[in-house]
Formats: structure tokens, C-alpha cells, sequence
């Protein structure tokens, strides 16, 4: 069994639930320091909260320019106790787990990466990684990474479904919103004429309230709702939550406002009264496939004979925040599918080949 294979086995047999990833970042540490990476961890665990900060490291080079790799070590519920059913074609669970392939394959590939350019002995670049926390809870981890200390302008974040070769050069902004409905409490069986039943005035916002799929590149959903505790009190407060996502930014904008207008017209025909919070968790991005981080990508991929698929993504990820913060960045596939599921499997020539996809870029950007 090759070494990237028995590492995937490793890592995901650790445990590293979204804010108590201590165990893998201390495994992890180790492995990159061994691997002659300058390690540091941030203070984000303090900031989450949670067990572990994030995690860069630097391969110090000699020539080309910096490029930096990124994996987060965090995964979804279920995913302890792994036991892998493992074949020449795939590596999957006895169905009782998930397979935690998001994002442990992302990881395996970059650590195989650099061994494969350490035992090169071919002058190479800086090659600096990120190994982010709690990015399966609203990408939270990276919204504590000091950017800063980074010197490459292009990442190449090894955290999407699909085959190698497939990438994300698109990925939508998200907004959560909240909505406050106020009533008035009463005793429900003494006195409910006195009371403003604020589940009843809310589901009346909920009822014609635009979701689902707005357009090409937006999308609305509203999933939440807590109220009253007890059935003998009229309820006198419901929080309603929901998000929007899109790439277009103005129409993240538009959505709040329309959200906003829509809530006070129909509250403001109620005794009730209405309050709408937000909370942005990160902005969309969108790299051109004539940028010079897709271009060295797809040819790095070609050179092994893989066909580059570029497609937008739906959902959030690191490059969200790295782009934000000014470094380039796009998402790539591993060769992990059914993720967040018992039913997620990783496909074992794919991920030997993202291990050959990072040294491969390495070496693209040595010659920069």
C-alpha cells in the first residue's frame, strides 16, 4: 500500500470534530516539521472557540515564487471509529460513518506533495500551507488566519468533490439573516385576547417570503425557527433564521433589503412588531480562466494527461476568505464524492494523483 493511502488511513482514524481538531493539529505539526516546514499555529482557537488554531508552515525554497496549498482538518458529525473497507479502485466506511475524505484527501495530497519535492532534491520555491480549523461551521477558522504571513498570491485550496482534475474557480457569498417577530404574552387559557401570538405573526412573514432558487447565482432558504416553551403562555417571540448565497454580491444586497421591506410591510399590518439582523460570513469570488493560477493549474493537470473541468461551485470554502484577503484562489477536487454522508468514497488512483498534482505545481511555480 502506498505511503499517501496508509497516511489517509492514519489521519482520518484521528479524531477532529469541527472546534476539537487538537488531536490532528498535533499529529499534523509534527508530520510538517519532520518534513523540514517552519510550523506555526495562530490564536484562533481562542477566537472560535475551540481546541486548535489554524496551522501554516513553510518549505523554504530557493528560487520561482511562493505558492501556498490548503486543506481544512475539521469534518462532520459521524466521524469517529472509522472502519475503511479499502480496494484497488476505492476506499469507502462499513456505511456506519462517513469516510472524512472532506477534507483529510486535501491534506494527504499536500503532505504527499511535499515529500515528493523534498526527495526531488530539485531547487523549488517556497511552498507554504494552511491547515484551517472549523471550516465544516460557517468557514469560521480562516476568519482568524493572519493572511499576512503569507508571501504566495495564489492558493490552491484541495477541498472540493469530483474527480482530480476538477475545479472551482466560482463559489457564492453568504449572508445568515435573523428575523425577531415581537408579541405580547398572556395567559393562553385565562386571558388570550390579551396576548399578540408572535408564531402566528411570524409564519404570516414566512408565508409568501421569497426562497429557493432566485436566479442563476442566488439562492434563499429559511430553515430555522425557535418560539415559545410552554403551550399555556401566548408566544411573545419567535426568531426566524435563514441565508442567502450568491456570486453576485449586489444581489446578496438586494436580498437582505427585499427581506428587510418585506418583513416590516407584513408586521406593520399586525399588532406585532419586527426586527431583521445580519450576518455576513463571507464574500464570493470569481477567477477568470485566463488567470495565471487557473493556467498554471490546467497545465500542470494536462502534463499527467488530465483533463481540467472548471465549474462553479455552490457553497462556501477557504478560498472564500483567501480571495477576500487578496490571495488568489480557487477550489480543487481530490477524488472524493457522497461527502457529509455514510456513503463517502475516495477514489484511490485520484488521490494518488492530487499528491502528483502538488508536487507538479510546486515545480510550475519553481520555474516562475
Amino acid at each position: 500500500m502506498e505511503r499517501i493511502i496508509e497516511e489517509f488511513i492514519e489521519l482520518t482514524g484521528i479524531s477532529s470534530p469541527s472546534k476539537g481538531e487538537r488531536a490532528m493539529a498535533d499529529v499534523l505539526k509534527q508530520k510538517l516539521a519532520q518534513l523540514g516546514c517552519e510550523v506555526r499555529e495562530d490564536d484562533a482557537a481562542e477566537k472560535i472557540p475551540g481546541t486548535s488554531g489554524n496551522i501554516a508552515a513553510v518549505l523554504r525554497g530557493t528560487v520561482g515564487k511562493p505558492v501556498l496549498f490548503a486543506a481544512h482538518m475539521d469534518r462532520v458529525p459521524n466521524g469517529d471509529n472509522i472502519r475503511h473497507v479499502v480496494t484497488e479502485e476505492k476506499i469507502t466506511t462499513d456505511g456506519t460513518t462517513i469516510l472524512a475524505a472532506d477534507d483529510v484527501s486535501g491534506i494527504a495530497a499536500i503532505l504527499d506533495g511535499l515529500r515528493r519535492v523534498k526527495a526531488s532534491g530539485l531547487p523549488h520555491c517556497d511552498v507554504e500551507v494552511a491547515f484551517t480549523a472549523c471550516e465544516e461551521l460557517l468557514v469560521t477558522g480562516s476568519r482568524h488566519l493572519d493572511f499576512g504571513g503569507f508571501r504566495a498570491k495564489h492558493c490552491y485550496c484541495i477541498d472540493s468533490p469530483g474527480h482530480t482534475g476538477r475545479i472551482i474557480n466560482a463559489a457564492p457569498g453568504k449572508a445568515m439573516l435573523y428575523i425577531d417577530v415581537y408579541g405580547k404574552p398572556a395567559h393562553a387559557g385565562q386571558a388570550p385576547e390579551k396576548g399578540v401570538n408572535a408564531l402566528v405573526m411570524a409564519s404570516k412573514v414566512l408565508a409568501e417570503i421569497k426562497e429557493g432558487r432566485l436566479d442563476e447565482e442566488t439562492t434563499a432558504n429559511w430553515a430555522l425557527i425557535t418560539a415559545g416553551r410552554v403551550t399555556n403562555v401566548v408566544c411573545d417571540h419567535v426568531e426566524i433564521g435563514g441565508e442567502v448565497r450568491s456570486r453576485d454580491p449586489k444581489k446578496v444586497d438586494a436580498y437582505i433589503e427585499y427581506v428587510e421591506r418585506h418583513c416590516h410591510e407584513v408586521i406593520s399590518k399586525t399588532p406585532a412588531t419586527c426586527r431583521v439582523r445580519v450576518e455576513r460570513i463571507y464574500d464570493g469570488f470569481c477567477i477568470p480562466h485566463e488567470d495565471e493560477l487557473l493556467t498554471t493549474l490546467c497545465g500542470a493537470l494536462e502534463q499527467r494527461g488530465i483533463t481540467p473541468l472548471i465549474e462553479m461551485g455552490g457553497g462556501g470554502m477557504d478560498a472564500n476568505r483567501f480571495n477576500a484577503a487578496g490571495i488568489k484562489s480557487v477550489g480543487v477536487a481530490s477524488g472524493y464524492f457522497k461527502n457529509h454522508s455514510t456513503g463517502e468514497e475516495l477514489y484511490v488512483e485520484d488521490l494518488k494523483q492530487a499528491g502528483r498534482m502538488v508536487y507538479d505545481l510546486v515545480m510550475a511555480y519553481s520555474e516562475k
